[in-house]
């Protein structure tokens, strides 16, 4: 098991060099064992936030570096299509653009 501490402080080494923006939640930092080992953790770009899973054998690897920036790369990727990203320089749908509704399937047979 690795330490929160040893996790936070990888973490934070990583999203510095992805982007400086990115925030590290530290309320939702957790340890779990069941169903896989790693850490539980909340990472923000603004005002929008995401929960992820990093398993604790890549945290524990000899390439934790590389494996960690892949994975903090695609998930500031994934906050900037956000509008809650706003203010952060991100790229997310305008503000007053709306997409198109799906089709319902009600009454349909």
């Amino acid at each position: 098991m690795i330490p929160e501490e040893d996790a936070v402080r990888k973490f934070q080494q990583v999203l510095g060099r992805v982007d400086p923006r990115l925030v590290l939640d530290r309320g939702n930092i957790r340890y779990m064992s069941d169903p896989y080992p790693g850490v539980e953790f909340g990472l923000r770009l603004g005002d929008a936030g995401v929960l992820l899973f990093m398993p604790e054998a890549d945290l524990a690897a000899g390439d934790w570096e590389t494996r960690m920036f892949k994975r903090m790369e695609a998930a500031r990727h994934y906050l900037e299509g956000f509008p809650l990203a706003k203010g952060t320089g991100a790229t997310g749908p305008h503000p007053g653009s709306r997409t198109p509704p799906r089709p319902s399937r009600i009454g349909r047979t």
